[in-house]
Parts: C-alpha cells; structure tokens; sequence
C-alpha cells in the first residue's frame, strides 16, 4: 500500500507541474504578444510622423530650388516658416524614438528573466527527480551531490552560457568552440 501511495503522489505532482506550467507558458505568450505590439504600435507612430516630416523636407527642397533659380534677383531662401511646423513632429519623433528604445530594453529584460526563470524551473525539476530518486535509493548520496552540482554549475552561469549561446546563433563562433566553451564552464 505504501508504494501505492507514492505512486499516487507522484502522479499528482506530475499532474500539478503540468498545470503549472501550460498556465505559465499562456501567461508568457499573452505578455510576449503584448509587448510586441505596444512596439509595433510605436514603431507605426513614428513612420506616420517620418512620412509627414519626408513632405516637408520636398517642400524645403522646392524651395531651395526655387531660390537657386532666383538667386540674381534678391530674393533670400527662408525655409523657417515649415521648420517652425515640424518642430513638434521632430519632437515626437524623439519622444517615440525614446520610447521604442526603452520598450526594446524592456523587452530584451522581459525576454532575459522569462529564460532565467526557466532555468531555474529546470534546475528545480532536476533538484525535485533527485529529490525522488534519492529517498527510493535509485541513486546514492555520493550521485545526488554530483548531478545537483552539475544542475547548480547551470544555473549559476545562465547568463554565461546565454551568451555563448547567442555567438553560436549569430556565427562567431562555431560549433566545436561552443561546445568547448560550454564544457570549460560546466566543469
């Protein structure tokens, strides 16, 4: 009956983690979603303003011409009447260039500490099925320091190994040199 019991717990448990983490991944991708689109609405401000100050700059340009052709006759080149007219859009682009900066930086962080709670939701997994593994003697203590060392060694250099990971991703570095990298971490 007692391994009945355990079974039963463990089955549970099981059935809890699951739960736990589909709500997890749902919360993440509403978050994800968000985020994504308060950029794109951002983004989409900024080239409706940059499309306006374009027809400005052609009408600066018309006029500059138009000087060019009339330079003989005295007629000097004011342009301040449609620059006075951009200053807000030119004001607005640096607020939303601004904005889109910080939402990239929030982003990236947001993105940075999802992945580092993961991690750590692994390690914890992995510290849980040694946990198990340890009080039904399927492994001996000498075993469970070892491998929870070794998950622990993960974790402690996450963002090390995240950017390892990142210069694989972006070809700096080859295959045989991250796999290298990452054994000289974890050792």
């Amino acid at each position: 009956m007692d391994f009945f019991d355990k079974a039963t717990k463990v089955a549970k448990d099981v059935g809890n983690s699951v739960k736990t983490t589909a709500v997890n991944v749902g919360n993440s991708i509403s978050n994800i979603t968000k985020e994504q689109s308060e950029l794109a609405g951002l983004k989409l401000q900024k080239s409706n303003i940059d499309k306006k100050l374009n027809s400005a700059y052609a009408e600066i340009g018309r006029k500059y011409v138009e000087y060019i052709q009339q330079c003989d006759t005295g007629i000097l080149f004011d342009v301040s009447d449609i620059v006075e007219e951009m200053k807000p859009d030119l004001e607005k682009i640096a607020e939303l260039d601004a904005q889109i900066a910080d939402m990239d930086h929030q982003i990236r962080q947001n993105n940075l500490d999802r992945e580092r709670k993961k991690a750590q939701d692994i390690f914890d997994s992995e510290q849980k099925k040694l946990d198990k593994a340890l009080d039904m003697e399927i492994i001996t203590n000498e075993e469970y320091n070892e491998k929870l060392a070794a998950a622990q060694k993960k974790l402690d250099h996450f963002e090390l190994l995240k950017k390892i990971d990142m210069q694989l991703e972006m070809g700096i570095i080859s295959k045989a040199e991250h796999e290298e990298k990452v054994r000289n971490i974890l050792q």
